[in-house]
Parts: structure tokens; sequence; C-alpha cells
């Protein structure tokens, strides 16, 4: 009479569009339409998503869950969200939910391995394609002792995140470094650190330095055609002069080509130790490869520069890219050539050194040339092999020393 029924224990309910439902005691109304339990819920959807609820009603003319309390949904990228209250629909995979905490387990959201990528919001709304937070903050820092802020979080009225375009969109953002202020746009976007290559604003890093103190990195890449591109990073720091840095890359056809360079004024608080000066950087590497067909040899030429206005400006700023390290302490510049075939190898150097170490009287040292021959003479499975090895070397070192050699060895 009542077009009611009741389980009673475990109970597997599968709906029409394929969703487990794992519960127990579970009360079927087919008169007002709808299926309920009390008792902790397990929902498997169709994409092998896990949604934990400690209760649930479904609408079965709507095609809807309900859920109200502690909610833990599982994806199957190992990403979880916390909700106190959920809507899915199950018609349109969607799912709604409030007071949301997101915790981004998968690797390829991540920079390195110390992130924690997590967002907190009002609500979301996830489908097929689009995850929208409302009120949402967002950051990539560590977790920090007594649950205090992360050193850097992005605020924003609305984030989204397009799965299928992977680009996150922001509107109103505001950058807050420990929870204050440091930069507002109405709106902002960047690929989402899963993206190998595209024009947008990269991932924004926090730093905190015992000379410099707190700062915020924000790059841009500019993925120029095919064949170049352009990396432009602003380091803001709360108390001292900005640096701006750039690295450009260029590939041809046969060679490959890396600029890299950086400015700042300075120390904005100066001391007899801290001064003003400008410091700059530039470094540079360009190497080309030649192939014979005639004589099936190979040639490769390389020219590096590296060039800094300040000894300690690598390690005080924490730079770090493709050419560039931050424990640095000796610039080469150099021009080297190889030419190696089945029988012959050739090899140039030319070198200038520069020590960035203090206590040194000449910090130059000069290689001009060093030269490698290599030539198989014999090569017979009877006899064996006769190879003629020549090196020679010219060193000039503390101004005026000078070391040759020759060494000739068959």
């Amino acid at each position: 009479k009542l077009k009611t029924l009741s389980s009673i224990g475990n109970t597997e309910i599968i709906t029409s569009e394929n969703y487990v439902i794992n519960s127990s005691d579970i009360v079927f109304d087919d008169l007002k339409k709808y299926i309920s339990s009390d008792k902790e819920t397990v929902i498997i959807d169709q994409d092998n998503n896990r949604i934990v609820l400690d209760n649930f009603e479904y609408l079965i003319n709507d095609f809807i869950f309900k859920s109200v309390g502690n909610i833990k949904v599982e994806d199957y990228l190992n990403n979880t969200y916390n909700f106190s209250q959920v809507y899915i629909d199950t018609k349109k995979k969607e799912l709604l939910g409030t007071d949301i905490k997101t915790f981004i387990n998968n690797d390829n959201f991540k920079i390195n391995k110390n992130n924690k990528p997590r967002i907190f919001s009002n609500t979301i709304k996830i489908s097929n394609e689009i995850t929208s937070f409302d009120k949402s903050r967002f950051t990539l820092c560590d977790y920090r002792k007594n649950d205090k802020c992360p050193p850097w979080t992005i605020q924003s009225a609305n984030m989204l995140h397009d799965r299928k375009k992977k680009t996150i969109y922001y509107k109103n953002a505001l950058i807050k470094v420990y929870d204050i202020p440091v930069f507002y746009t109405p709106r902002l976007s960047h690929p989402d650190p899963s993206v190998d290559r595209r024009s947008g604003f990269l991932v924004p890093s926090f730093e905190d330095t015992k000379n410099l103190g707190e700062g915020l990195t924000i790059p841009y890449f500019w993925a120029i055609s095919k064949d170049k591109d352009l990396t432009l990073t602003n380091k803001l720091y709360v108390s001292e002069n900005p640096l701006f840095l750039g690295e450009y890359r260029q590939v041809f056809e046969n060679s490959n080509l890396i600029l890299d360079f950086g400015f700042t004024e300075g120390y904005k608080k100066t001391s007899a130790v801290k001064t003003s000066d400008q410091k700059t950087h530039f470094f540079s590497k360009l190497v080309k490869n030649f192939y014979n067909n005639e004589n099936k040899s190979e040639n490769t030429l390389s020219i590096t520069t590296q060039e800094v206005s300040n000894d300690k400006y690598f390690k005080l700023y924490k730079i770090n890219s493709e050419l560039v390290d931050d424990g640095i302490d000796t610039l080469k510049n150099t021009l080297s050539f190889t030419h190696s075939s089945d029988k012959n190898f050739f090899g140039l150097d030319v070198s200038m050194y520069e020590t960035l170490k203090s206590g040194y009287n000449d910090k130059y040292e000069y290689i001009y040339p060093e030269l490698t021959f290599n030539k198989n003479l014999l090569s017979s499975s009877t006899f064996g092999s006769i190879d003629l090895d020549s090196n020679l070397k010219i060193r000039n070192y503390d101004t005026n020393k000078t070391s040759k050699f020759l060494v000739n060895n068959l």
C-alpha cells in the first residue's frame, strides 16, 4: 500500500546510468520516487570515480543524488575532494558541491615533487571537461607547521579549469604573499602544469632568502613560433628591487641557439656590504652540426659565452636555467670544433676561464689552443691495429705564466 521496500544489511544498486551504489538498510519509495539510506554509502560512477557519503537520497525522476555531511570524492586521477553538501546529476554527468577542499595528487599537475596543489572554495561544479570553483584560493606550496597560511595563493571570484584546453582561468584574481595582497588583475589565465609548450603565464613560485627577503616569481612563456620561444620571468621582492630574467631558444635545421640574460638595479636597502650597483648577466650557447655525405664525416661547432657583472649575483638571486646554475663558480667562454670520420678525429678548443671565487690575484686562464688528433693507420684482424694520437695544449694563467706540451702516442 505504501509502495515502499526496505532492505536490511549490505545492499548494491546499479542505476540505469550505470552508477553503482554500495550501502545498507536502503529505503525504496516508489510513491515519492526516491531511494535513500542514512548509512555510509560508496558510489562508483561511469569513470570509476569513488564517492563516499555519510548518507544519500536519490531522486529517481530527476536522476539526482543528494547528501549532507562528510563527503569525500576520489577521482580516477587520484585527486580528492571534501564537501559538506553534494548534488550529483547522473544524466548530465555533473557534480555540485559546497565548502570544498580539493587536493590535487596527480603528478602531472606538479612543478616538482614537493608541490601540494590544493584549492579551497565555497562551491564547485565538475563536468566532463570543466571544473569551476567559486570564491576560491589556489596554491602549490607545501604544508606549513600549525596549519599556517601558505607562502603564496591566488584568490579569485571564480577559477575555471578547462581540461580540454589545459588552461586555468581566473576572474578578479588577487595574488597574496603570506596573506598580504601584492598583485590584482580582473582576468588571468595560464596553462595548467601538464602543458609542455604554449604561450601564457606559468605557475608562480615563492621564495624567502636571507639577503633579499620574501619574493614572488611570475614567469611568462611566449611560444613565438614552432622553432623559437621566449620565457620572461619577473622576480618581485617585498623590500628589494625586482629582477628581470629572459631565456630565448631557437632551433635551426642543423643547429640550436640559447640566450639567457638578466637585469636588476641591485639592492634597494644599501649598506657598506650591500651596494646599489646594477647587476646583469648574459649567457649564450650555439651548437651547429655538419654532416658530409661524401666522406661520411660528422662535424660540430660550438660557441659558448658567459658574462656576469657581479661574482655573487647567481647565488644571491638563486638563478637556475638551462645555461645558468646558482652554484656556478667559473665562467667559461669557448669556441670548439670537432671532426670525426671512420679513421680520423680532430678536435680544436679555444677557451677563456674566469673564476668567481675570491682570493685570486688573477681571475683569468686561457687555453689557446688545445688540439687533439687521432688517426687509425692500420686495422687488421690478423695484425691488430695501429693508432696515432697527438695532443697539443697551450695554457696561460696567473697573468704571465705559460705552459705548453705536445704529446704523440703511437
